[in-house]
């Protein structure tokens, strides 16, 4: 069984809209729908602050705010195929709380989906909101006064081919439709909701009339309408009008007005009259002119060119609906102006550039919300004046295009009143937009690799994302957040690393201990100067700096009185420990620093159990220091605690072991304020390589005991993997808010690997393995976001907290640490000092577990494959550059398209190979091959050959691509073709196996073989096999290849030799765009319905075949699987194997789950989707059952072979709730009570959240 949950949600912006409620306070906010959410921000003048958020189950594609005149009311969520829906929402005053108050279903099974409109409009007044997702045929739905569901119908239209839709009054509606004639008609039409329906006869405020078509594209932005409101000023004689935005031109046509109207209804009439006339030819000739008017084109009341693409989406700048913002789809951004004062007229400011745009919102004060699905999301700010490239056009215009600049619009205002002439477009040097705050966004994610840089277990993915003018590759890698404050350079070989108060209970760090092999370093914050550190002298200071330090702490004065001891926590006593002896200090106010009070060489220490000659030679190897107790371990398997008595070190306890010690802990663990003392201490040892937890014995006991019986055995490990090297006891609960947990024993081995037990009941359970790097691993406590955690330092850092109930570790995007430190000054507040190679650090943790995304902008170049080159330390990445063109000019927009190499650490470009006009790289693999006993590296690509006269490509070709070597290449000459091999139709897809290359070509695959003969590599065709007819997926397992065909299914085949033999193969209709290979027996992929699907090789007697053994509704179109990092769970059989990646930038995992726990979650699952049903009125099971374009099979009523793991999680928020959590235990039924503990589901559910 598969379990599907998210890495990384869907970051692509679909729409947004900005909403103020009703209330005294009238607050803003601004609503951005994703994939399947909404988001709701607080508009504020810092910015916007998240404020809640809806999961939707479905494919969101619009969001549209009710309002009245003033303020809205309500929320209306539009859903995608294959099922639409129309959601209701409300949201509360403050806006904190989103619910869900109706669900329309506007599902059709016979009806044919909208080719080009799929949208919701609501009225002015907030009465009406109408729907478009069938063709021939609107959703038209009457609310009430709180813009709640009334009730609705269904309304035929006569308009097919919708474009847009918009209201131009209370109830008429006008629509630009594609008619049976391939013309654009612009109409208006009105609701009668007494009968049902759209009026039959067009509305008098739009007659329709026909649009030129030669100005606009319809292909991947239609046109699409604006209302201009009525202008109280002006009258009846102005009812509004409409804009026709997406075309070589903006085009105003103003709405009849009411004496029009009303000669338009004669006309109307005077024509119905005729046409049912008795006469014959009069009714003819009525018709006929009838027809005509059809063709007429209205001529426009003002117009204005476009100089740029597409209109991608627009807004309102102000309350009076007269000036608006456009965006083409290159992000070029641009302001109209509609004067109505003395007539009509358009004028058209260049602003500047920014991401392609999916929604524009109006925010306040000239700040704009752009939302895109091509790059990143963003806050920016319209300036009147320019604010950046002061010496560069504004925005590229065709010369084509009339324009002025800014000082001369006076002149031209004052000539456009005397005179009808076109729009101004208004155009001048720099860009007036400023950008405020920017959004991650990695959608659409085309193709995507997993990579470990440096061989550590900690895999980065590196995306290909974005498109159009933001193209960008993505770096995308989860841990810690780690700020950088100040760094302390020249200090190399540093080990350890300390930080100290002058007082035990003070809150602020005054000096800092950092311990190299021979030396100790001793330095001081000077909060005077704002917290300057300065280097102090050793043997003037008190501490013993000609020695490395083994440990040092702050300690509490502990004295005796009478029988009862003392802990003074306003103490200023140090203990420092070295190999040879213990050091007390104490912090002298009038010398501004720490004197040494005592001094315990090794030698001279007094125990009853240690035989004085026993301690000739001896050495301290470890030690540890809480409040008042010492721990240390010596060689010759000795271990002795001590304390601090009266300002003297007194040994208390001592015991001899089997083998050697490597490490010891004795943090308390109470975890709560100053904790004095423990009688719990954990000893590692380096022969037998495990734990033990000891129990330190009351000293009252002595007489009864052995001398070393005040040392006793409480429970130990099992054998480590490796050797430990680091100890620490630690209670992660360190506020009294949390829930009560147990400690933990962390353990850091010596191969790079973290071990966790939870230290429960006397015993060591729940052992985990976390992997940090691959050299031994040190352990220090820090704090984080104001809760304990514990810094794991080793190649790279990582950090292990208590978050959401669990232990998690978050790895730290800084190698190769050393040692760590928490630090908290009033410079350097809450911080951590972390150990380099030759350095000191001082920075902040911020966020525990983040997402972190690094960006390489590539602008016009939209990167669309994407392989690793671990020989040449390098990314190829194919790019397609499009040059924007005019609307409806697309011979001009032209697309080039390149191979780029880039360092895999820095992504600095190193090598770029252009193509050819026409030509455009299609496939990308990399490959090693061993010619003549030599390895030699290969970038295959496969090139395309686009015929602008054929409707399938006949031509293309394989080339070979090889890194030259040298100092004074150019980035064009770093990349050379080696071999090119002509092939008949496009590459789709790349591998190979041993030195064959297998070519997915068109229909067939292509064997290509790399032989080397007479000093020459060559490429030579070995075979052919065609048994398919659009294979568009390729993946190779040794010698198993999995072909997945774009208008069938999957197939799997083996490659022997030359030859090509089929294994097995579903005959079924699947679609699919991509697919992976598990094993050699099973394959996971996904379709073009948004659906996953997996499939395992069986034998029978007779054949092999492939058996479908799961089906899964994702929501989103898969473009990429990648294998995953497996992780190691010692306990629960859980694996990550795949990660998938989607258009919308959403990072998914899978992980495999064995079978008996699968039917367990299973189980789960079902009773979770019953009790969610029953309180959200939803059902789960619906919404993952596989679909189709016409929505859901009855074969298929839920999803089987997958399950969904960011649901099941949903459990984790249950169990705080007694009574859900028995509903959701007990189910429905005997047979549905699950028979495992809520404990295990909560162990095995963490697991799968620390997975993603």
């Amino acid at each position: 069984m598969k379990v599907v949950a998210t890495y990384h949600p869907s970051s692509s912006v679909l729409d947004s809209a900005k909403c103020t409620l009703a209330g005294d306070d009238g607050s803003e906010f601004l609503l951005v729908a994703k994939l399947n959410r909404v988001d709701v921000y607080a508009i504020r003048p810092d910015g916007l602050h998240h404020q809640t958020g809806i999961e939707i189950w479905g494919r969101v594609s619009a969001v549209r705010p009710v309002q009245t005149k003033y303020r809205v009311i309500s929320v209306l969520v539009l859903t995608d195929h294959p099922e639409p829906e129309l959601i209701f929402l409300s949201l509360t005053q403050s806006g904190t709380v989103l619910t869900v108050t109706k669900r329309l279903s506007l599902f059709e099974r016979s009806s044919r989906p909208a080719e080009f409109l799929h949208d919701v409009v609501v009225s002015p007044l907030g009465n009406y909101a109408v729907a478009s997702v069938y063709t021939a045929r609107l959703r038209i739905v009457l609310l009430d006064t709180k813009g709640q569901y009334d009730r609705d119908f269904d309304a035929s239209a006569m308009e097919l081919n919708l474009l847009s839709i918009a209201f131009v009054g209370q109830d008429t509606l006008a629509l630009l439709h594609i008619d049976y004639q391939q013309r654009l008609q612009l109409l208006a039409r009105d609701i009668n909701s007494g009968d049902f329906q759209l009026s039959p006869a067009a509305s008098l405020l739009l007659p329709p009339f026909a649009l030129p078509e030669d100005w606009f594209s319809v292909e991947e932005h239609p046109p699409h309408l604006v209302f201009v409101p009525p202008d109280e000023e002006k009258g009846r004689d102005f009812n509004g009008a409409v804009l026709v935005l997406g075309g070589r031109k903006i085009l105003l046509y103003d709405l009849a007005s009411h004496d029009a109207a009303a000669r338009n209804h004669s006309k109307a009439q005077r024509m119905d009259k005729k046409k049912r006339s008795a006469d014959a030819e009069e009714a003819s000739r009525a018709k006929q002119k009838e027809r005509e008017r059809e063709r007429f084109k209205k001529k426009p009341r003002a117009a204005v060119n476009w100089p740029w693409s597409a209109v991608a989406a627009s807004c309102v700048l102000d309350e009076s609906h007269t000036k608006f913002l456009i965006g083409d789809k290159y992000g070029r951004l641009a302001m109209l102006h509609v004067d109505l004062t003395g007539g009509f007229s358009l004028t058209l400011v260049a602003l500047g550039e920014a991401s392609s745009p999916t929604s524009l919102t109006y925010l306040a004060n000239q700040v704009v919300y752009l939302g895109s699905h091509y790059g990143d999301s963003q806050l920016l700010r319209i300036s009147q004046a320019p604010v950046s490239s002061l010496d560069t056009p504004t925005l590229p215009i065709p010369s084509s295009v009339p324009t002025i600049r800014p000082s001369e619009m006076g002149a031209a205002g004052k000539r456009r009143a005397t005179e009808v002439t076109e729009g101004l477009v208004v155009s001048g040097l720099g860009s007036h937009l400023a950008e405020l705050e920017r959004f991650t966004n990695l959608a659409p994610i085309v193709d995507a690799v997993l990579v470990d840089f440096d061989n550590t277990g900690q895999k980065e993915i590196v995306t290909c994302s974005g498109g159009r003018n933001t193209g960008s590759l993505r770096a995308v890698r989860r841990g810690a957040d780690f700020k950088e404050a100040a760094v302390i350079k020249g200090v190399a070989n540093v080990t350890k690393a300390w930080t100290l108060r002058q007082k035990y209970n003070d809150s602020e760090h005054t000096h800092l201990v950092v311990s190299t092999l021979n030396r100790t370093h001793l330095f001081h914050f000077d909060e005077a100067q704002g917290g300057v550190i300065s280097n102090l002298p050793g043997s003037p200071s008190g501490f013993e700096t000609s020695t490395p330090t083994i440990t040092i702490s702050n300690v509490m004065r502990l004295t005796r009185k009478n029988s009862s001891l003392i802990y003074d926590e306003h103490s200023s006593l140090v203990v420092q420990i070295v190999p040879k002896a213990l050091l007390l200090l104490e912090y002298n106010l009038e010398a501004g620093g720490f004197v040494r009070k005592s001094e315990l060489p090794l030698d001279k220490l007094k125990d009853r159990n240690i035989l004085p000659e026993a301690l000739s030679g001896q050495e301290i190897v470890a030690a540890d220091i809480n409040a008042s107790q010492i721990v240390l371990a010596l060689k010759y398997r000795w271990m002795i605690q001590l304390t601090v008595m009266d300002g003297q070190f007194v040994p208390q306890r001592s015991r001899q072991f089997s083998d050697e010690i490597s490490a010891v802990s004795c943090v308390p663990l109470s975890g709560k304020g100053f904790a004095k003392h423990t009688t719990s201490i954990a000893v590692s040892f380096w022969k037998s390589d495990c734990v033990k937890i000891m129990r330190l014995v009351s000293l009252r006991e002595a007489a009864s005991l052995p001398p070393d019986g005040l040392i006793a055995d409480v429970c130990g490990s099992e054998r480590l993997p490796a050797a430990p090297r680091s100890l620490l006891l630690h209670a992660f609960n360190a506020n009294e808010d949390d829930k009560q947990t147990y400690p933990y024993l962390l353990v850091g081995l010596v191969d790079g690997t973290v071990v966790s037990f939870v230290y429960k009941d006397n015993a060591l359970l729940d052992m985990k393995l976390i992997s940090a790097g691959v050299f031994p691993v040190s352990l220090h406590p820090v704090v984080v976001n104001g809760k304990g955690a514990v810094m794991a330092c080793g190649s790279r850092g990582s950090v292990l907290g208590w978050e959401k109930g669990r232990l998690l570790h978050s790895p730290l995007m800084i190698k190769d640490v050393n040692a760590a430190a928490y630090l908290n000054t009033r410079a350097y507040p809450a911080s951590v000092v972390l150990v380099g190679v030759d350095s000191l650090v001082i920075g902040t943790v911020a966020s525990f577990d983040k997402v972190h995304v690094r960006s390489v902008p590539l602008g016009y170049d939209s990167p669309r494959c994407i392989v690793h080159c671990p020989s040449w330390r390098a990314f190829a990445v194919a790019c397609l550059r499009m040059t924007p063109a005019r609307v409806s000019e697309a011979d001009e927009e032209v697309f080039s398209s390149s191979v780029q190499l880039f360092n895999e650490t820095t992504f600095e470009k190193i090598a770029q190979l252009n193509m050819k006009n026409s030509e455009d790289v299609t496939a990308l693999h990399f490959l090693t091959v061993t010619l003549a006993g030599q390895a030699i590296n290969f970038v295959c690509a496969g090139v395309t050959v686009y015929d602008c006269h054929e409707r399938e490509p006949s031509q293309g070709h394989i080339i070979l691509l090889q890194k030259s070597t040298g100092h004074n290449l150019s980035a064009t000459q770093a990349l050379t073709v080696t071999i090119t091999a002509h092939v008949n139709g496009c590459i789709y897809a790349l591998t190979s196996v041993g030195n064959t290359i297998v070519a997915a070509v068109n229909s067939s695959l292509i064997l290509l073989r790399i032989e080397y003969a007479n000093q020459s590599i060559s490429l030579r065709e070995v075979n052919v096999w065609n048994h398919n007819y659009l294979i568009t997926t390729l993946v190779s397992r040794g010698d198993l290849l999995l072909v997945g065909d774009a208008l069938t299914s999957v197939s799997l085949v083996k490659l022997n030799e030359s030859q090509v033999e089929l294994v097995a193969r579903d005959y079924g209709s699947l679609w699919p765009t991509s697919a992976q290979l598990l094993d050699e027996k099973s394959l996971i992929g996904a379709n073009s319905d948004y659906n996953m699907f997996a499939f395992r090789l069986q034998k029978t007697e007779l054949q092999k075949l492939l058996e479908r053994e799961g089906h899964y509704f994702v929501g989103d179109i898969v473009n990429k699987f990648v294998p995953g990092l497996s992780e190691v769970s010692a306990d629960i059989p859980l694996q990550s194997q795949q990660l998938f990646f989607t258009p919308t930038g959403q990072i998914g995992i899978i992980a495999n789950m064995n079978e008996e726990l699968s039917l367990h979650m299973t189980s789960l699952q079902r009773n979770l989707s019953t009790y969610f049903e029953r309180k959200e009125g939803v059902s789960h099971s619906r919404f993952r059952a596989p679909k189709n374009n016409r929505g859901r099979s009855d074969s298929e009523a839920s999803s089987f072979g997958f399950l969904d793991g960011d649901f099941l999680e949903r459990f984790l928020v249950l169990v705080e709730d007694p009574r859900a959590l028995r509903q959701v235990m007990d189910g429905q039924s005997e047979p549905e009570r699950l028979t495992i503990s809520p404990e295990q589901i909560q162990k095995v559910l963490e697991r799968l959240q620390s997975m993603h």
